[in-house]
C-alpha cells in the first residue's frame, strides 16, 4: 500500500464515498416513494366525445380498461354504471361504453367525467340499499371507524380490509357475496386513512404495523357476538390480513375460519423490484431501497408472506394482467399449498378489478367459498 500513489488512494476514497452517498440517496428517495401515504383521488380526466342513445364514446386514460366502471360528474355525483368498452380505438384513445343504472342527469358531449373501478364512492345504503351501522373501534393509535352490515347470522363475521390510500367504499363491490353467504360484514379503516389516526412517522408500513388495527377490529367483532370470523383483504389489505394472521398472539384464541384475498400484496421483494424497474431504474435499486426501508422501520422480509405461513382455507383471486401487483407470487403460493388455497385467475381483471370484469362469477365464487 505504501507504494500506491496518494492520488490513487484519494481517488479510491472519493469514489467509495460517492458510491455510499449515492446508495443512501437513492435508498432514501426510493423508500420515501414506497412508504409515502397518499389518498386515492377522483380525477375527471375522461371526456365524452359522442352519444348515441345509451352508448357513449369516451376518451381518456381508462378508455381500454376492461370491465364495468362507475361514472361520476363534477362534484362526485354518481351518474350510473358504464359497461365494458367496445369499439376500442387506440389511435384516438377512445372506446364506447353503454350507460346503465342511470341515477342522475345524463352527461352531455364534451363533459368531463370520472370513471371509477370502485363503482360506488358512497356507503352501503346509497350504493346497495343495505342498512348499516357506523361504528368506532379502539385501535392502538386511537379510534378507528368501520361499517357493520348485518346478515341473518349474528355469530359469523367477515372483516374487509381495503387497499392503500383507498376509502372503505372500495369494499362496496364485495359486500353482497359476503351477505349472501350468511355472514355479517365489517368494513374497516386503519391508520393513515382519512379521519383516522396517523402513524407516528407518517408512513405506511405495508402491513407491518397496520395489522394491529385489524386485530383491534377482530376484538370488536368478538365483543359484539362474533364466534367465527372470516377475513377479506384487497391489495395491501391482503398484506394486512396475512401479517395479522402471522404476527398476532391472539390468532390462536380467535376462530378464524376462511380468508379471501383479491390481488394481494404478498411477496414484497418481487413487488418492489417490479415497481423500481417499472419506474425506469435498474433492478439492483431494490437493495438501497430495502436497506433504507429497514432503517425506517419496515423490514421487507418480515412483511412478506411465505407459503408455509398459510394456515387457513384461502381463496385468492388475482388476474394475470395485474400491472400493479404481479400475479406470479399469488400463483406460486397457491401451487405450493393446494390443500389450503384455491386460486382463480380472471385473466383480464387488472388490479382489484376481477369483480368489474365479471361481477356474477366473482360473487358466486366468494359466496360459495364462504358457505363451504
Amino acid at each position: 500500500m505504501s507504494n500506491i500513489p496518494n492520488w490513487v488512494k484519494i481517488t479510491v476514497l472519493v469514489i467509495s464515498l460517492l458510491l455510499v452517498v449515492g446508495f443512501l440517496a437513492f435508498g432514501w428517495f426510493a423508500s420515501s416513494k414506497i412508504l409515502s401515504v397518499s389518498m386515492q383521488t377522483v380525477n375527471y380526466d375522461q371526456v365524452i366525445k359522442s352519444i348515441s342513445g345509451d352508448n357513449y364514446t369516451i376518451s381518456g386514460s381508462v378508455y381500454d380498461h376492461d370491465g364495468i366502471f362507475g361514472g361520476y360528474n363534477d362534484g362526485e355525483k354518481f351518474i350510473g354504471i358504464f359497461e365494458a368498452p367496445t369499439n376500442i380505438d387506440d389511435s384516438s384513445q377512445t372506446s364506447t361504453r353503454k350507460l346503465t343504472s342511470l341515477e342522475s342527469t345524463k352527461p352531455s358531449v364534451s363533459d368531463s367525467i370520472s370513471l371509477q373501478g370502485n363503482i360506488w364512492l358512497s356507503d352501503p345504503k346509497q350504493a346497495l340499499g343495505l342498512d348499516f351501522e357506523d361504528v368506532k373501534y379502539q385501535g392502538p393509535l386511537g379510534q378507528m371507524d368501520a361499517w357493520v352490515i348485518k346478515s341473518d347470522s349474528s355469530s359469523t363475521w367477515t372483516i374487509g380490509v381495503h387497499g392503500i390510500g383507498a376509502p372503505k367504499s372500495e369494499m362496496l363491490r364485495f359486500i353482497k357475496p359476503v351477505i349472501d353467504s350468511g355472514s355479517n360484514m365489517m368494513v374497516i379503516n386503519y391508520r393513515n386513512d382519512e379521519n383516522n389516526p396517523k402513524s407516528p412517522d407518517g408512513l405506511t408500513h405495508l402491513g407491518g404495523t397496520e395489522w394491529q388495527d385489524l386485530e383491534a377490529a377482530v376484538n370488536y367483532a368478538r365483543a359484539n357476538g362474533a364466534q367465527t370470523i372470516n377475513l377479506y383483504g384487497v391489495s395491501l389489505g391482503g398484506s394486512v390480513v396475512e401479517n395479522y394472521l402471522r404476527q398476532s398472539f391472539d390468532v390462536t384464541e380467535t376462530n378464524i375460519n376462511k380468508v379471501v384475498l383479491d390481488s394481494p400484496a404478498l411477496d414484497w421483494k418481487q413487488i418492489l423490484t417490479y415497481r423500481i424497474k417499472k419506474d425506469g431504474y435498474p433492478g439492483f435499486g431494490f437493495y438501497p431501497a430495502v436497506t433504507l426501508m429497514k432503517l425506517r422501520g419496515v423490514s421487507v422480509a418480515d412483511i412478506t408472506t411465505e407459503p408455509e405461513d398459510i394456515a387457513h382455507k384461502t381463496l385468492i383471486i388475482h388476474s394475470a394482467d395485474d400491472s400493479t401487483v404481479p400475479q406470479s407470487a399469488s400463483k406460486k403460493i397457491a401451487e405450493t399449498r393446494p390443500e389450503l388455497i384455491s386460486f382463480v385467475d380472471f385473466m383480464t381483471g387488472e388490479h382489484t378489478r376481477a369483480w368489474n370484469h365479471d361481477p356474477a362469477r366473482y360473487e358466486q365464487l366468494v359466496s360459495d367459498f364462504l358457505k363451504q
